[in-house]
């Protein structure tokens, strides 16, 4: 059994694409849902794209068990058969709906948010084939049934855990009990399971190699349970991946997000031409700016 740990999570789905054994299943723990459908990301320097694609790790996955979504299948004539369980915090998930929310047109968006997380939910399940299992409030352990059989795979992206949150690059404020998963639980069933692969990303660089830092005794705990582990894709330097990080999002809410916006009822109607002109013009401007070459 082996675990690989990386930098950024968007490494994952090439490590996953390598394996000799493709899974049928990856259920990926993760406190966010990214499951962006891709845009150009060729506009991002190059040094930036592993980590401009974040924001779309949970629609890769799925690419790399050798599936695709029915939109990218309605123009191929297929449809792939393998699964991606995305356990993700309820609370977490409702966050990512109301940003959803934010972005549409106002005659576009629910009333409530009930009927904005079901609506996300439904949208990934029928035209990405992502299932949302929402823990916590669900156990982890009753996942265990439905993996019986399966050639699987666990992703773990370190900030799912409370205790992670000052050890990974993406932090969530509200760490009370009940809105992000606990390490220990995350430990069990992990021992209980017994997955052949283990992936790991997000954690710090200066976490990964601090001796006393809590990823370090959570990897411990999974080295006891008879895991080999294997690096792929550190980073540096904390600063590194701190400062892409920084750039990549100051480009969507200054840059991105204010076109999508001007373009939403166009892009809605599967019409990118003049959104795709504009970011591309915009983007070899912002990053000159920042001292990158594109």
């Amino acid at each position: 059994m082996r675990t690989i740990i990386h930098s950024i999570h968007s490494q994952v789905p090439a490590t996953i694409g390598s394996l000799d054994r493709r899974p049928d299943l990856i259920i990926s723990l993760d406190s966010h849902l990214d499951v962006s459908l891709g845009g150009d990301y060729g506009v991002y320097p190059e040094e930036l794209r592993v980590i401009a694609q974040r924001t779309s790790v949970h629609s890769a996955l799925r690419e790399a068990t050798g599936g695709v979504s029915s939109l990218i299948a309605s123009h191929k004539g297929r449809r792939g058969e393998s699964r991606v369980m995305v356990a993700i915090p309820e609370l977490m998930l409702v966050k990512h709906a109301e940003d959803v929310e934010q972005s549409l047109p106002p005659h576009l968006r629910f009333p409530d948010t009930g009927q904005s997380v079901s609506s996300v939910v439904e949208f990934l399940r029928s035209a990405i084939g992502i299932e949302i299992y929402q823990s916590p409030p669900k156990n982890l352990m009753s996942l265990i049934p439905s993996l019986q059989g399966r050639d699987w795979l666990l992703d773990v992206d370190v900030d799912y855990m409370r205790e992670m949150q000052d050890e990974c690059y993406t932090q969530i404020k509200d760490t009370a009990n009940g809105v992000l998963q606990s390490m220990s639980n995350v430990v069990r069933f992990i021992e209980a399971t017994k997955p052949e692969t283990v992936t790991i990303s997000e954690a710090k660089v200066s976490a990964i190699r601090s001796k006393s830092s809590a990823f370090s005794s959570f990897l411990d705990r999974i080295r006891k349970s008879g895991y080999g582990v294997e690096e792929r894709g550190i980073y540096g330097s904390d600063s590194e991946v701190e400062r892409g990080i920084a750039v990549c999002e100051e480009f969507y809410l200054k840059t991105s997000r204010r076109l999508m916006k001007d373009h939403m009822e166009a892009m809605m109607m599967g019409d990118l031409r003049d959104f795709d002109k504009e970011e591309a013009s915009a983007a070899r401007d912002f990053f000159r700016r920042k001292g990158y070459s594109v």
